[in-house]
């Protein structure tokens, strides 16, 4: 069974790598010294550096956002809905027995 490895997410051959298991039984693979000592020592966040996957998604999502921006795609139509919402208070419904009447 191939695991990725839990700071940069390339996969981790059979025989290969290093098992870390926490405290709380939580199961961490890592392929080189270098991912282990960033996550563990440093306290690092993957998408900081460019040689994970996490780094590549956020980018790609990064890239998404400007790219929508950009284009003028912005609607402000969503914004003065809510703030309508907030000005105006839910109406409550009466019902009224006609049998009582």
């Amino acid at each position: 069974m191939v695991e990725n490895c839990s700071f940069c997410g390339t996969p981790v051959a059979f025989g290969t790598g290093k098992m870390f298991v926490k405290k709380d039984a939580k199961i961490l693979w890592f392929c080189s010294r270098r991912c282990e000592k960033n996550l563990l020592v440093l306290k690092r966040s993957p998408r900081d550096y460019g040689f994970t996957a996490a780094y590549a998604v956020a980018k790609k999502q990064h890239i998404a956002e400007l790219k929508h921006i950009a284009s003028g795609e912005a609607d402000a139509a969503p914004a003065a809905a809510v703030k309508k919402a907030k000005k105006a208070p839910a109406k409550k419904a009466v019902v009224v027995d006609e049998a009582e009447e």
